[in-house]
């Protein structure tokens, strides 16, 4: 087995904070428009566990499986953190008749289902089947040196769920194979990019991860000792691209520095681009505006969200939950600047972006 190099969470501030692990089984609120309640939307938000049943022995997939029920106004809230809102959700819900889009969305680095429950909420009222998986290594829930090392199973993960939604699951009749859209926040931003035909560039990520480099991949990358053996180059420049998945959204990459540029521009399926223009986090210019400058300009739509922030990716923070974070996590506190109604708004604005892209 590999020795672990220095964990890149030591420079690498972000949703794998110790306070954020501490309630990880919590979900976040959902943020509906202004014109828009929880009974005017179509369908209330059911979910429901989800363990991904193949041949993988050696790589469990657990998660969380949100679906449209067809009751809008029943659902329930939790009051279990002092610092994270919980989300409206109708537990193991009566699923609403019909066929739906499958939604697959891939969270940060050492993040987990829980990061983006409220998106996956919203998606639900509105007509979606949303999946989402732990990734295993790069879970807040399961943090492996080796299997982190493994970047290129993050992707081959939501194949793995696709093709257990679509394939023997409970759930595979109410899912529209026709209509399946993969979408990620962060680190999950570029495995979304990877099952869109990216691919990485092991001479790309040796010119620009050099010792004295600054981009935030590269002290993950780093960290991590990925592609450091001929066979893990070969294996993280592998294409794995999923032809099933028709629409792909970016949530704040962090990677594009490490993507071939002929890969991106190879890619011809829509894809949204949203960043945070307070870039609080990440160097837009070499993150999300360099992704946009590579895709071909016909098929993708590029979004740099005014004021948002990396964190506004995530759920929303309670009024006391900056200065709790501040006290017990010092350092930790940054995923709840702007955490609350200008957070709301943010997420009203993600939520427009998505439904609009996806259904245009």
């Amino acid at each position: 087995m590999l020795q672990p190099k220095p964990d890149p969470r030591k420079t690498v501030k972000s949703l794998l904070s110790s306070a954020f692990a501490a309630v990880a089984l919590l979900v976040t609120t959902p943020a509906l428009s202004q014109s828009e309640t929880a009974s005017q939307l179509p369908f209330g938000p059911g979910v429901t566990k989800l363990v991904v049943q193949d041949n993988r022995v050696d790589r469990k997939l657990e998660g969380d499986l949100w679906y449209p029920t067809g009751t809008p106004g029943i659902f329930q809230r939790a009051d279990k953190s002092k610092v994270w809102q919980m989300a409206d959700a109708d537990p193991e819900g009566e699923p609403a008749e019909g066929t739906f889009p499958l939604l697959v969305i891939s969270h940060g680095m050492y993040g987990n289902t829980f990061n983006q429950a409220w998106l996956a909420s919203e998606m639900a009222r509105r007509g979606y089947i949303v999946a989402l998986v732990n990734h295993p290594g790069t879970s807040t829930f399961k943090r492996d040196a080796d299997q982190a090392r493994e970047l290129w199973e993050r992707p081959v993960d939501l194949s793995r769920l696709i093709s257990y939604l679509v394939g023997t699951s409970p759930y595979k009749t109410h899912i529209d194979p026709e209509r399946i859209y993969a979408a990620g926040h962060s680190l999950g931003g570029f495995t979304t990019m990877l099952l869109a035909g990216a691919q990485f560039d092991t001479d790309r990520y040796r010119s620009v991860c050099t010792d004295d480099a600054t981009p935030v991949a590269c002290s993950v990358l780093k960290g991590w000792s990925v592609a450091e053996t001929q066979r893990d180059q070969e294996e993280m420049e592998t294409r794995r691209e999923d032809e099933r998945i028709s629409k792909f959204i970016s949530l704040d990459l962090g990677g594009t520095p490490v993507f071939s540029r002929s890969s991106l521009a190879a890619i011809d399926k829509p894809v949204l681009v949203l960043g945070s223009g307070r870039a609080d986090m990440l160097d837009q210019t070499i993150e999300s505006r360099a992704l946009s400058s590579a895709l071909p300009e016909n098929s993708h739509r590029h979004v740099e969200l005014e004021d948002a922030g990396h964190f506004d990716f995530m759920g929303v923070c309670k009024s006391a939950g900056f200065a709790i974070l501040k006290e017990h996590e010092p350092g930790d506190e940054m995923v709840c600047i702007n955490g609350g109604a200008e957070r709301e708004e943010q997420h009203r604005r993600i939520v427009r972006e998505i439904v609009h892209f996806l259904e245009q």
